[in-house]
């Protein structure tokens, strides 16, 4: 199995592993070392989640929920 195969934990001992995570969920070291201790868990999905709920990735979800939540008024 290649390295850049899907990935199923984060390493936060790699630097090239944190540094991947970080440009592709748009956050930094500092947010994803926070999930990973708070959750007490190394799980990509777990650590992801973590950060979705915290507001620190937004998603298409949250985007739509946003926009219906608060309607811009004309």
């Amino acid at each position: 199995m290649s390295y850049f195969s899907k990935r199923l934990v984060i390493h936060p001992e790699d630097k090239n592993d944190l540094a991947y995570w970080t440009k592709k969920w748009g956050v930094n070291v500092k947010q994803i070392n926070e999930a990973i201790i708070e959750t007490g868990s190394i799980n990509r999905e777990i650590v992801k989640n973590t950060l979705i709920k915290k507001g620190q990735i937004w998603t298409l979800s949250f985007w739509i929920h946003k926009l219906f939540k608060n309607p811009m008024r004309l």
